[in-house]
């Protein structure tokens, strides 16, 4: 706008000028431009410098203004960037970006590398890019699941594992859907996903995913069926062990003991453990707590003898306070 308010400027005083010295001056006068005459009235010879003075500004004023809307331009495409980069730091999905200003580069290795967390959502802004991601994520922070439009989030992203997990109080039918992609989701949303999905599938479905169970869900399957008042078959238990290929330790072993007795029936309880005691002798001390549970104290003794002398001293020293008339709780001893 002010490039053609400076044109129609100069060109009203050069004609006002040219107008007034021939109104004046109503000659003609003749100059030679390299040996060749040229007759011209005298006010277009004044009109002629400041013409040439007038271009040579246009076209100096024209190149600078060209450079200052690419380097304008190159502003707004940072800041453009920037807004993306801002909104994905919000939802915890840095990526780098390409940036052409310094000024933008400054900000953008930090902003590209950071994860933002608001103290509050209290924020007066109007750009809806950045408006809209803070939204999901106090929706998400408050317990509500919502559809993420606009963003693509990583299956181990933080805001979208709180997504899917508020989703699944919701929606537990939707377990299905992150045990068949386990692989691509953190071990702790496959678990909550597993728990969920124990609660309304039956034993079939379940051992599909038995490769999922750590030994903590395993515990939770056990207890479900306990509160359903259902009885579990020891080799549901066995399958889903093997299939998970669980790290398991003595305590681990003691504790799965406890957890079946209300679950097992007691030649069931009796089988799971003699067969694991054949497969790792770190169930030993679970099968003779499931020995002396199940008050066969002869078999228990008899197998008792058959280890080392420093081995399993804890039931071999409840057995003796037995033999000696002093009966105290096994649990006492299975610690």
């Amino acid at each position: 706008m002010r490039i053609k308010r400076y044109i129609f400027f100069s060109l009203l005083l050069m004609v006002a000028l040219g107008g007034f010295v021939y109104s004046q001056i109503d000659r003609v006068y003749t100059f030679e431009i390299f040996g060749v005459p040229v007759t011209l009235p005298v006010a277009i010879w004044i009109v002629i410098p400041m013409a040439i003075m007038f271009l040579a500004s246009f076209f100096h004023m024209s190149y600078y203004s060209f450079i200052n809307f690419m380097v304008l331009k190159r502003y707004k495409k940072d800041y453009e960037t920037l807004i993306k980069s801002f909104a994905q730091a919000i939802l915890r999905e840095p990526k780098t970006h390409q940036y052409k200003t310094t000024e933008a580069k400054n900000l953008g290795r930090v902003s590209d590398k950071s994860h933002i967390i608001p103290q509050d959502f209290k924020i007066d802004i109007t750009d809806n890019r950045l408006k809209k991601p803070l939204e999901y994520l106090k929706d998400i922070t408050n317990g509500i699941y919502v559809e993420i439009e606009g963003f693509t989030l990583s299956p181990k992203n933080p805001i979208l594992v709180q997504n899917y997990e508020n989703r699944l109080k919701n929606e537990p039918t939707f377990s299905g859907v992150i045990l068949k992609n386990c692989s691509e989701y953190p071990n702790e949303l496959c678990q909550k996903a597993l728990e969920v999905y124990i609660g309304f599938s039956d034993m079939s479905k379940i051992k599909e995913y038995a490769k999922i169970f750590d030994f903590e869900t395993l515990l939770k399957l056990i207890a479900y069926y306990k509160d359903q008042e259902a009885q579990l078959h020891y080799q549901d238990i066995l399958y889903i062990l093997q299939e998970s290929q669980m790290k398991m330790c003595e305590k681990n072993y003691l504790r799965l003991a406890k957890a079946c007795k209300e679950v097992l029936a007691p030649d069931e309880r009796l089988k799971l453990f003699e067969h694991l005691k054949d497969k790792d002798e770190r169930s030993e001390g679970a099968y003779v707590y499931t020995l002396l549970d199940l008050e066969m104290i002869d078999k228990a003794k008899e197998y008792l003898e058959t280890t080392n002398e420093e081995e399993l001293l804890n039931y071999k020293a409840y057995l003796e306070l037995k033999d000696c008339g002093k009966n105290y709780p096994l649990e006492m001893f299975a610690q």
